[in-house]
């Protein structure tokens, strides 16, 4: 097992846990809608289109997760 093996394990974990959550909120609040159209859309989301997508947020926090393991094991070892 490699000294990479636990962190990605946990960084996965957390990935699919975090995905599964805004996405299955995002699911019920279509649900919920009485109406067939669509709802007006929110200033912040209009402004910063990425908030909209969960998915893209996954991979946000995914690629600072993977950085800041990168340096720390970086920092550590001294290479």
């Amino acid at each position: 097992m490699g000294m990479w093996t636990i962190p990605t394990i946990i960084a996965s974990a957390l990935i699919v846990a975090v995905s599964y959550y805004l996405t299955a909120g995002v699911m019920k609040k279509a649900k919920h809608q009485s109406t067939a159209s669509d709802s007006p859309i929110s200033k912040v989301i209009r402004d910063h289109p990425v908030a909209a997508n969960p998915i893209i947020i996954m991979y946000l926090i995914f690629g600072l997760f993977t950085g800041i393991i990168i340096f720390y094991y970086w920092a550590k070892t001294g290479y």
